[in-house]
C-alpha cells in the first residue's frame, strides 16, 4: 500500500473547468478494484492549486489506473488548462488505518 500526492496547477479562471474534468476521473477511480482512496483538495491560499491525495493498495495497482479511459481523459482534457505540469511525491506509511473502498467519510 502506498499513497501519492499529485499537485495540479490551473491557469485563472479555468478552475471550475479543472473540476468538471476532474470530476470524471475522481468518480471512475473510486470503482478501481486497486484504489483505497482518492480526495481531491484545494489549497485555500491559491485557489488554482488542487491536489490528488491517491492510496493504491500497489504499485500495480497504479499502472492499471494509469490505462483507464477515465485517467486518460483527464489528462489529455487537463493539458489546455494546467499552469504548467504536474507534480507527484510517493510517500512511505507510517502510522495509518485500514482503508477500503467501503470506508465511510
Amino acid at each position: 500500500m502506498f499513497a501519492m500526492l499529485v499537485e495540479i496547477n490551473i491557469k485563472e479562471g479555468k478552475e471550475q473547468e479543472f473540476l468538471d474534468v476532474f470530476k470524471h476521473n475522481y468518480l471512475g477511480t473510486r470503482q478501481e478494484k486497486g484504489n483505497l482512496r482518492f480526495d481531491v483538495l484545494r489549497d485555500p491560499d491559491i485557489k488554482t492549486r488542487f491536489y490528488a491525495y491517491e492510496v493504491y493498495v500497489d504499485e500495480q495497482a497504479l499502472e492499471e489506473h494509469r490505462k483507464m479511459p477515465h485517467y486518460r481523459r483527464c489528462v489529455a482534457e487537463l493539458e489546455r488548462i494546467m499552469a504548467g505540469s504536474r507534480s507527484k511525491k510517493i510517500f512511505d506509511w507510517v502510522f495509518s488505518e485500514t482503508l477500503t473502498n467501503d470506508a465511510q467519510y
